[in-house]
C-alpha cells in the first residue's frame, strides 16, 4: 500500500535519496525549497512506499498551473523524483510508484512526461552514470532526446569585467525590474520569463542577474546565485559538495545583439561578480553546449539524459 508523501517523511526521504544518489547529497535546504515549497508537486501522484516498517520507496509528481500570469505548456508533467531502496528492489516497487504517477498525471491531461528538468528540478535528467536508472525510464518507453551536462570550474586568478564599446555588463538595480521583465517577455517568452517572475516574487532584488546594457538598454542576461539568492537556482544545488561555489546560468542575449560575443562576454562577467563574492568554483547545470563551454574553460562534472515519454 502506498501512502501520501508529506512533509513528516522529510528525513525518510533525505535519508534514501543519498543512498540512492550519493554524488548528489541531498541537503534540508533543497528538499525544503525544492519540494515542500513548491506549489507544482501534484500530491495526489506522489507517494511512498512503506515495507518492514521503513521508507523504501518515493515517487514525486508535478505539472504546471498558471503561475504569474504566465502560461507554460499544460499537457507537460514531471517526475521529480523516483526512489527505491537498493535492498528492496526488484520487487516491482518501482513499477508500482511509477504507475501511481503516471496515472495520476493521466488525470490531469497530461500527455508528455519528463524525468526531471521540472520547475524548481533536482536533477535535469537520468544520470548517465546510473546505468539502473536509464534502463528503467527505456523499460517504460522513455526516450532520451538529448544529453546533457553539469559543468565546473575554479579559478584563482583574479578576474576582471569585460570590455566592449557602447557596452556595461551590471548587476541589476532593484528599480529595474520591470525593465528586466519587459526584456524576458519580448526576448525569452515561457520558462526563463517565469523564472524571472518567480525570483522576484520570492523577495529578488536584483543583484543575482548580471545584465548586458546596449547604450543603456538591456539586451542580455545572466542569472547567478549564491547562498544569499532569493531563490537559488538549481546551479546551486549540490553548492554543499564544493569550495565556495557560485552558480552561473540561464543566460540569453537578444537575438539582434548575438553577433557582438556578448554571450561569451556575459559568462566573464558572472563568474567576475560572483568572485567578488569570494566565490572560487563555478558551476552551470543542465546544458548541451559542451563544446562552447570547455572554450572557457568549463569540465564536465556529470552527464544527463534527458528522458521524454509522450502518453495518451
Amino acid at each position: 500500500m502506498l501512502k501520501p508523501v508529506t512533509q513528516e517523511f522529510h528525513e525518510d526521504i533525505i535519508n534514501l535519496w543519498n543512498m540512492c544518489l550519493p554524488d548528489f547529497k541531498l541537503t534540508d535546504r533543497l528538499l525544503e525549497q525544492n519540494t515542500w515549497q513548491s506549489p507544482y508537486v501534484l500530491h495526489e501522484g506522489s507517494a511512498i512506499k512503506e515495507q518492514d516498517g521503513k521508507i523504501v520507496g518515493v515517487v514525486i509528481a508535478k505539472m504546471w498551473h498558471e503561475t504569474h500570469e504566465i502560461a507554460l505548456n499544460k499537457e507537460h508533467g514531471w517526475i521529480q523524483m523516483l526512489l527505491v531502496h537498493p535492498d528492496y528492489r526488484q520487487q516491482k516497487i518501482g513499477t508500482e510508484l511509477y504507475k501511481f504517477a503516471e496515472q495520476a498525471l493521466l488525470k490531469n491531461g497530461v500527455k508528455k512526461i519528463q524525468i526531471g528538468g521540472d520547475l524548481g528540478h533536482l536533477l535535469c535528467g537520468v544520470p548517465l552514470a546510473q546505468q539502473a536508472g536509464v534502463a528503467f525510464a527505456e523499460m517504460f518507453g522513455f526516450k532520451q532526446v538529448v544529453e546533457s551536462v553539469d559543468f565546473t570550474k575554479s579559478i584563482t586568478e583574479p578576474l576582471s569585467l569585460p570590455e566592449k564599446d557602447n557596452v556595461e555588463f551590471v548587476l541589476l538595480e532593484k528599480d529595474e525590474q520591470q525593465q528586466l521583465l519587459e526584456f524576458m517577455a519580448q526576448s525569452f517568452p515561457g520558462r526563463w520569463t517565469f523564472e524571472a517572475h518567480d525570483y522576484f516574487a520570492q523577495g529578488g532584488t536584483g543583484r543575482d542577474y548580471v545584465v548586458v546594457k546596449w547604450e543603456g538598454k538591456i539586451v542580455g542576461f545572466c542569472r547567478i546565485n549564491d547562498e544569499y539568492s532569493a531563490w537559488k537556482g538549481p546551479n546551486y544545488n549540490w553548492a554543499e559538495q564544493f569550495d565556495e561555489l557560485g552558480g552561473i546560468g540561464p543566460l540569453g542575449v537578444n537575438e539582434d545583439y548575438r553577433k557582438y560575443g556578448l554571450g561569451r562576454a556575459v559568462i566573464e562577467a558572472a563568474e567576475f561578480y560572483l568572485q567578488q563574492r569570494g566565490k572560487k568554483t563555478f558551476f552551470i547545470d543542465w546544458t548541451d553546449l559542451i563544446a562552447f563551454y570547455e572554450k572557457l574553460g568549463y569540465t564536465v562534472w556529470k552527464n544527463y539524459g534527458i528522458f521524454v515519454k509522450k502518453v495518451d
